[in-house]
Formats: C-alpha cells, structure tokens, sequence
C-alpha cells in the first residue's frame, strides 16, 4: 500500500503547484482507488492526466484524500473491482457540482499493455473532463416577430344583378315617369357594362282628364368604372330602345278618349354606384342618369300637346342586388 501512496504524493504536489497558476477556478479534484495494488501506474497516470489536461480550466489536478472527493470543483473519481491488479477495467465518473451534473464511463483494461495503460486511462478521463466541462451552445436567437402583412383586399365581384325603383322626369314636358328596373351588370378590368330592363308609368293632368304613358325599354350601358374603399363607381354611355303607349281618360261628357303607341329612342350618360355589403354577397345600387329622346311620343289634347315623350329627360334609381 505505501509502495503504491508515494509516487501518487509525488504527482499530486506537481499537479497541485499546476493548479496555483489557475486559483481562479477550483482545481478538478481526484480520487484514485485505494488498493494494495493496481492494473496501471497510478503515477504515471497522474503525469499523463496533467499532460491531457495542460491549460484547462479549471485546472487538473488536487490529489483528494478520501476515495470519493469533496469540495467544490470538478470530481474526478476511479474505481476497481476487484480492488487489486486483477481488475480488467476502470470506472471512471466525473460529477460537477456547478452544473448538477455527471457523467460516467467504463474502460477496459484487458486488450491493453501495462505499460500504455496510464496514458490510454489519461486519454479517457481527459475526454470526460473535456465533455463535461463544455459550456452548452447558446440558445438560438429568438424568432423575429412575423412581419404583418397587410390584410388582403377583398375579392371585387364581377356580376352584378340589381333591382331598381327608378323615376323618369321630363321636365317642361308634363310627364314624370316612375316604376321597376332589373339590372345585369358584368365588370371585366377597368370596364364595365349592363344591360337594364325598364318598366315605368305615369299620368299627366290637362283640362279636360288624364294622359297614362306606360314605357317597356331595354337600357345598354358600357364604361370603365373604378373602385374607392368599398364603393365601386361606374360611368358609362347610355342607349335604350323600347316601346311606348298612352292613353287618354276624358273626365267631361263629350270627348272620348284615344291611344296611341311608338317605338322610342333615347342616349345619354350614367353614374352608377355600387356599395357591397361586408358579407360580400350582396349591395345597395344607386344610379343617376341624364340624356335627351331620340325617338318619343306625344299625346295631342284638343290641338294641344298634353303629355310628351321627348326632349330631355333625368332618371334616378335606387336598390339592391346580388354579387358573384
């Protein structure tokens, strides 16, 4: 047993006049087995261990004097069995207090001659040190935030079918025409165009009765159109074509009452608007148009015209529809 103490004190106060050099860190502290004989030169083990760990910190080594080492720093403890130079491998764990942690490894001694076995354990012990004292990588960075992106504009419709309640004025003509309107409006890029089905009535006032005017027209409607916020604005060139009849009620004894029907003719100018609902799937239309009769008809009274289909005219609408 002291054959085998001295050349372990021999190492040990060169290992400890080492670790003088690095008092910053506690020193790794090791525990040899305390055996009446070992498989490898505990001192040469020693001297190869400082080699392995030169410049490490903390620093190898202080010899510790119970076979489990106390203390702060890294532990470093061997262990036999059997207890004697018959052992064929060393249990080697390394523990850091610091980190909580440890880590343990088995060496085999069979395969290996006496006289490179110091040097082989070094190398294994110095692997363990190293792994164990290795700082973690640091953590990844954290994400970037995700980069808001604008909300996305919701998806223009292309179709358009509308219903109307529309009024027809004609000034200086005795005549205000109201009544229905169905629309099919269809949006290609910046153009867009309709197609308008019209039914309105009205009566005119003279002295001796009435004047009904009923008119059945078909509207075309072609322009760009543009879009503010959600409002969708069209203008457009207007032309109708239909056909209209009026009739006379005399309210005196004496004069009866005629009728007469003609083709009609009319162009002007639209402004339309459409605002869609959120849901998306429907929207209130407004239109206002302004244009002059190619084409009309006149109900003649008494040598007098008492109501005229002609010159021109103002047509406003409101309703609702459907998108798709």
């Amino acid at each position: 047993m002291r054959g085998l103490l001295v050349p372990v004190l021999i190492s040990a106060m060169a290992l400890g006049a080492g670790s003088a050099r690095a008092a910053d860190a506690p020193p790794i502290r090791i525990s040899v087995p305390a055996c009446p004989s070992a498989p490898f030169s505990v001192g040469a083990f020693l001297g190869s261990l400082e080699v392995e760990l030169a410049g490490h910190v903390p620093p190898c080594c202080l010899l510790a004097s119970s076979p489990a080492p106390e203390g702060p720093g890294l532990q470093v403890a061997l262990t036999l069995d059997p207890c004697d130079a018959t052992a064929t491998s060393v249990v080697v764990r390394v523990q850091d207090p610091a980190r909580a942690g440890a880590a343990e490894r088995k060496v085999e001694l069979s395969d290996i001659s006496p006289e490179a076995r110091p040097r082989a354990l070094a190398l294994a012990v110095a692997e363990l040190v190293h792994s164990a004292t290795q700082m973690p990588p640091p953590p990844p960075p954290p994400a970037p935030p995700p980069i808001a992106s604008a909300a996305p504009r919701p998806r223009q419709p292309t179709l358009f079918l509308s219903g109307t309640l529309e009024l027809e004025p004609h000034p200086g003509n005795n005549l205000l025409l109201w009544g229905l309107g169905a629309s099919a409006a269809v949006a290609r890029g910046r153009w867009m165009a309709a197609v308008d089905l019209q039914g309105l009535n009205g009566g005119s006032s003279v002295a001796f009765g009435d004047v009904d005017t009923d008119l059945l027209a078909l509207a075309l409607t072609a322009g760009p159109h543009w879009s503010v916020g959600r409002l969708i604005i069209d203008l457009g060139a207007t032309g109708r074509f239909g056909w209209a009849w009026m009739r006379g009620h005399p309210n005196v004894a004496g004069p009866t009452g005629g009728s007469g029907s003609a083709p009609i003719a009319s162009a002007g100018g639209r402004l339309g608007i459409f605002l869609p609902t959120r849901a998306g799937v429907s929207h209130v239309r407004a239109l206002v148009e302004g244009g002059a009769m190619i084409r009309g008809l006149e109900a003649i009274v008494n040598r007098a015209t008492a109501a005229n289909l002609s010159g021109g005219y103002l047509l406003l609408g409101l309703g609702f529809g459907e998108n798709r």
